[in-house]
């Protein structure tokens, strides 16, 4: 892809979670992407930021007259790992949830003088392998909502935030299962990022990596997940098993 286009490809690559409280408004969010695996749609993100409560939501589209809609997960899948030398089960930041096939989310600029919807766009559905590594000679990127708000216009309550695309990563390396990555600037602090976890971490080829988890402002590193190193959980999901 061309720069501009990666650009257009990350601005479009992850969906936004909210979590709901008892009023079912926002009081959270997320980050996390749709795939299209074996014929289902699945939503995939971190376990630190969802975890397995029922309370979260994809944040749909807005809609004039209705304020903005979501879409209730329910149940998040999550997992834990142990092995012979350390039988303590030590949760694995991961998660994932089936939606109905047809489900598509939209990023949307709106007018905020009247509350109109001045344009919308699908965003993408990944078809990964789930078998993609990094590449040392690729470049990297990732896009997710940062420092939210919910604003109220003329009765319609519409939750929104800015939303970042950062791009030109640099793969580092891979300890466990979770692949590093070299921001191309000084790490500006946690807040800038905060929203971002669960983000897909794509190359310029649009290979989906790994997912969003955390990063060193002292090293200027962020770090995602391996999606490779929890493909069998998806498979077990989609019945693909021997």
């Amino acid at each position: 892809m061309s720069f501009s286009e990666l650009q257009m490809w990350l601005w479009l690559s992850s969906v936004q979670l909210v979590r709901l409280n008892e009023k079912s408004l926002p009081a959270g969010i997320a980050s996390g992407c749709l795939i299209d695996y074996l014929g289902r749609r699945i939503l995939l993100t971190v376990s630190h930021a969802t975890g397995d409560q029922g309370n979260w939501a994809i944040q749909q589209k807005y809609v004039p007259g209705r304020g903005t809609c979501n879409y209730q997960l329910g149940a998040m899948n999550f997992l834990a790992k142990a092995t012979l030398s350390n039988p303590t089960l030590e949760d694995v930041d991961f998660s994932y949830v089936e939606v109905p096939s047809s489900f598509i989310a939209y990023r949307q600029e709106i007018e905020a003088s009247d509350n109109s919807v001045k344009s919308e766009k699908p965003i993408n559905v990944h078809s990964p392998s789930l078998l993609d590594e990094p590449d040392n000679s690729e470049e990297f990127g990732f896009c997710g909502m940062v420092m939210p708000s919910a604003e109220n216009h003329f009765g319609q309550v519409y939750f929104g935030g800015e939303i970042r695309v950062y791009d030109q990563l640099r793969f580092l390396r891979t300890e466990d299962d979770y692949h590093f990555f070299k921001l191309p600037f000084s790490h500006p602090g946690h807040d800038h990022f905060k929203g971002c976890s669960g983000a897909p971490i794509m190359d310029r080829s649009g290979r989906l990596v790994a997912l969003v988890c955390g990063g060193c402002q002292h090293t200027s590193e962020v770090w995602g997940i391996s999606v490779k190193a929890y493909k069998t959980p998806i498979d077990i999901l989609v019945g693909n098993v021997s």
